[in-house]
């Protein structure tokens, strides 16, 4: 094992502990590349086998999403590519993981929860049954892996929560067939989109304070950031402030600060 990948494995045993909880994986490669001085396959291999053994009798997750169900109606998860990156693909790809039933947010799963995540088909995307619930019952911990600390999807979920006052989202079904194991699944999902007129654009930078007192943690390895934190902690320190503040993830909130989009031609 080399240097570096001894110092990341030092780092994940200190953060992400010994428990059971779920571990769910945001990344971005490219820093963990540069101090590595390598850009072969073999490399991202080798950073996922370190991360797959340090979490060995866990669930791992990571996102494998996709652009939705495709000209056909179709989305075909035994061959479509996730969007998110080239250590979720790798993992995606690895003998025993599951690819969850979504043709937007679907996740890679590696774990004692497989079948269980991977039988999920909620009528909602973020709501109630969805994984992003599932992932809030049983408090999975968040690792971002050089990716900013806001990176990650769940904190989505957490709009969904507060869905009476929020004025940039509205409910948007999405109906089509998934392929997974070869087999095909009639689906419609819900997804809680932004409005367009005017766009609503997301700025969750605005939540590190709230991350912070949530207990994040994050360290710096010889130029990657990785940063750490729960699911419950997060839900409650963000809750009641987007209940008082339902604009605070914003970057333009001036544009709803008068009400509600308009969607009609959305």
């Amino acid at each position: 094992m080399s240097d570096f990948l001894q110092a990341f494995d030092a780092a994940l045993a200190d953060l992400l502990g010994e428990g059971e909880q779920p571990v769910v994986v945001s990344s971005a490669m490219w820093p963990v590349l540069r101090e590595m001085r390598r850009k072969d396959a073999g490399a991202v291999d080798e950073v996922l086998d370190c991360l797959q053994q340090r979490v060995a009798g866990r669930d791992l997750l990571m996102p494998a999403f996709t652009d939705g169900y495709g000209a056909n109606g179709v989305c075909d998860l035994d061959h479509t590519p996730g969007t998110t990156g080239v250590l979720n693909e790798c993992f995606r790809l690895r003998p025993g993981v599951t690819r969850s039933l979504s043709a937007f947010f679907s996740y890679a799963i590696d774990g004692p929860s497989a079948g269980v995540v991977g039988a999920l088909q909620p009528e909602h995307a973020w709501g109630d049954g969805s994984l992003y619930d599932w992932m809030e019952q049983h408090n999975a911990r968040f690792l971002l892996l050089g990716a900013h600390p806001t990176h990650c999807s769940y904190l989505h979920r957490l709009e969904w929560l507060v869905q009476d006052v929020l004025p940039y989202r509205y409910c948007k079904p999405f109906s089509g067939t998934l392929i997974r194991g070869g087999q095909a699944f009639a689906s419609t999902e819900t997804l809680f989109v932004r409005c367009l007129q005017p766009a609503a654009i997301n700025d969750f930078t605005t939540l590190m304070p709230l991350l912070e007192q949530a207990g994040m943690r994050q360290q710096v390895l010889r130029g990657v950031s990785l940063a750490v934190y729960d699911a419950r902690a997060v839900r409650d320190a963000v809750l009641p402030v987007l209940c008082r503040d339902p604009l605070r993830g914003l970057r333009n909130r001036a544009d709803f600060e008068k009400g509600r989009c308009s969607h009609e031609h959305n």
